[in-house]
């Protein structure tokens, strides 16, 4: 469930962050409490739950890891509305300063926070800690499977975008400039983006979980587009995104019967 695994990884921490987690907790929930986009408290939950049973197969550090999961949407561009809050990261820093978590930790997980979104790696390649991949891995798989899909449609809804224009061409490749800039239709974000995430994972336990959560998302779109009678072309642009597959294999399996969390 999602609280055992987060006070397992809770338990297995330095003494100084545990002392101060619960302030840090506060300020996070707080920040997103009316969050209206998919970017809410519950996504940083199901994001913490993930990075932390990632950290213990990868044998990270926990304390950086947990940190930069709770920290990494506070100064997000799409919440803040200023693409500067993502360079110097202030509201991250001022929390952890304000929790007295150590300066030298501090820096690391602001580059880690630093390093971390789909639109950073639009840029080429970007230098990331294991700490940072766990956690690219947890926020990337929130973004796919059925999780992925309410939020995607949550999203498109809270900037007003188009839910599914059939005459419309999804972006096949295009700059960090031309990804942000883009306004499309919601249905052509799978396209644009979230069909391509099960191949940017960095863990072996993300990698498995990321193609289950990318088949159902295939298995969506063909539902979709048969419902709205969609045309071949948006059918054969599906077919590239198709994995032959086995049985549906959940590393996360347990999430499913989550209740309740420690955070």
């Amino acid at each position: 469930m999602y609280a055992r695994y987060i006070e397992t990884t809770i338990n297995l921490m330095s003494e100084p962050v545990i002392n101060n987690f619960e302030h840090i907790v506060a300020a996070v929930k707080a920040f997103h409490e009316h969050e209206g986009s998919g970017h809410d408290w519950q996504h940083i939950r199901r994001v913490c739950a993930t990075a932390g049973r990632l950290a213990r197969e990868e044998n990270a550090d926990l304390d950086v890891v947990m940190l930069i999961a709770l920290l990494h949407d506070v100064d997000d561009r799409k919440l803040t509305g200023d693409v500067n809050t993502e360079k110097t990261l202030p509201a991250a820093r001022r929390i952890m300063t304000e929790a007295g978590i150590d300066a030298a930790v501090i820096e690391t997980v602001l580059k880690g926070i630093g390093s971390i979104g789909f639109h950073k790696t639009l840029s080429g390649n970007v230098e990331r800690s294991l700490e940072a991949k766990i956690v690219s891995d947890a926020d990337q798989l929130d973004a796919i499977g059925a999780i992925g899909i309410a939020r995607t449609f949550v999203y498109g809804a809270f900037k007003s975008r188009q839910m599914f224009d059939p005459d419309e061409i999804p972006m096949e490749t295009f700059t960090k400039e031309q990804y942000a800039a883009n306004n499309g239709s919601t249905v052509a974000h799978f396209f644009e983006k979230l069909l391509k995430l099960h191949t940017m994972m960095h863990t072996n336990a993300g990698r498995r979980e990321g193609q289950t959560r990318h088949n159902m998302m295939v298995d969506y779109l063909d539902a979709f587009f048969r419902e709205v009678d969609a045309s071949e072309e948006w059918k054969l642009r599906l077919e590239k995104y198709r994995m032959p597959r086995d049985e549906p294999s959940y590393v996360f399996e347990d999430f499913s019967e989550a209740r309740s969390m420690a955070i």
